[in-house]
């Protein structure tokens, strides 16, 4: 009944922004930054905002040039049909390999912290299955759901912190700004991938009830999840100190199994981080099935996405299956990265908003 009703507010899009921000990357981003700037790693992690909210910046740019269109329309009007649908191919795959990529991580942690007698295939496929549910119901179903996720998600995860701030030893922060400047920059520039997800609002124009005020939505999610991963990083480095941090491959998953909140019920804390991460998981890739069905969707022309849905699922449950361990998959994470990252955050929206401006494509913002 809702797989027709795909408009959904500002409010909506912005929280459905943090909850795609805060996925796989918020358990390891800690011992990332710590490998390249060891107690310094706060500080990069404040480079890589600042350069976010300029990617921000440029993306909503050309949202609210071409506040009707996606992705697919907007770069086959401004930078011509073939080149236009090229890109748009080359979107889609850089979506559909991270989405199985980010399955095929999730389906060996659980297996190793929680599941460890089911195998991993079985893990993979329900979550792909309950994904491709929700994306048949529509965007604002996802939407409504994640309203509802945004309080299962942070509120617990805030008053967990509360309690790790005792144990925190600030000294671990010191000495500041040991870290060469070149290599400070260098840092901001790469951990800056944890705020990818904004390439999002390149198609998400038309599913949002006011795209003029896209720029809302892409500053606030960024700010948010900003403050956070800086105070994650302050507290994990406190907690276990830079070396400590960098010898782990979860981080955040170790910091919440040392805790110990006075008076709980629960035994592992630890658990309770994975089921708030799971939820996290859980929308991050419901929302790349969404834009990858919504990308074919626009390039064929069709009326609507659900009957690209379950074709999906088998295709996407293959490429999680390539990699031989979690290893590999992290290498092909560390390769969409290295060469791809960036092309849908800066290079192509800038080249697209300098062409429209010479052209005279789109409303002109500045006239509003």
């Amino acid at each position: 009944m809702f797989s027709k009703n795909d408009k959904v507010s500002i409010r909506q899009v912005e929280i459905l922004l943090i909850l795609d921000l805060t996925s796989t990357s918020v358990l390891s981003f800690p011992r990332t930054a710590a490998e390249i700037a060891n107690q310094d790693a706060w500080i990069i992690l404040i480079g890589a905002t600042l350069l976010a909210f300029l990617f921000g910046y440029i993306i909503t740019r050309v949202t609210k040039r071409f506040p009707g269109d996606t992705f697919v329309e907007i770069s086959s009007k401004v930078l011509s049909k073939p080149v236009g649908i090229l890109l748009s191919i080359l979107f889609l795959g850089k979506l559909s390999i991270t989405m199985a990529m980010e399955l095929r991580i999730f389906g060996e942690l659980v297996k190793q912290v929680l599941l460890p007698r089911t195998p991993i295939e079985v893990i993979m496929a329900s979550m792909l299955l309950i994904c491709s549910y929700l994306v048949r119901k529509g965007y604002e179903c996802k939407a409504r759901l994640g309203e509802i996720l945004i309080f299962i998600i942070f509120i617990p995860l805030v008053i967990i912190l509360l309690f790790v701030l005792p144990d925190t030893d600030f000294s671990n922060l010191k000495p500041f700004l040991t870290t060469p400047l070149p290599q400070l920059l260098k840092g901001s520039y790469f951990l800056a991938f944890l705020y990818t997800p904004m390439e999002f609002i390149l198609m998400a124009g038309p599913l949002i009830n006011n795209p003029k005020k896209a720029g809302r939505i892409t500053f606030t999610a960024i700010g948010f999840v900003g403050v956070l991963n800086v105070v994650l990083a302050i507290i994990t480095i406190g907690v276990l100190g830079a070396m400590g941090t960098r010898q782990q491959i979860w981080p955040v998953m170790t910091l919440m199994q040392i805790i110990e909140i006075p008076g709980a019920f629960v035994e592992r804390q630890d658990v309770l981080m994975m089921i708030f991460w799971i939820l996290s998981v859980f929308s991050f890739i419901s929302t790349l099935m969404y834009f990858i069905s919504f990308i074919i969707t626009r390039i064929l022309k069709a009326d609507e996405h659900c009957f690209l849905v379950l074709p999906l699922v088998p295709v996407l449950y293959l490429i999680s299956l390539i990699p031989d361990n979690i290893v590999e998959a992290f290498n092909w994470i560390e390769f969409l990265v290295k060469y791809f990252r960036i092309l849908f955050l800066l290079p192509i929206p800038l080249l697209i908003l300098i062409v429209a401006r010479l052209r005279k494509l789109g409303e002109s913002i500045e006239e509003k």
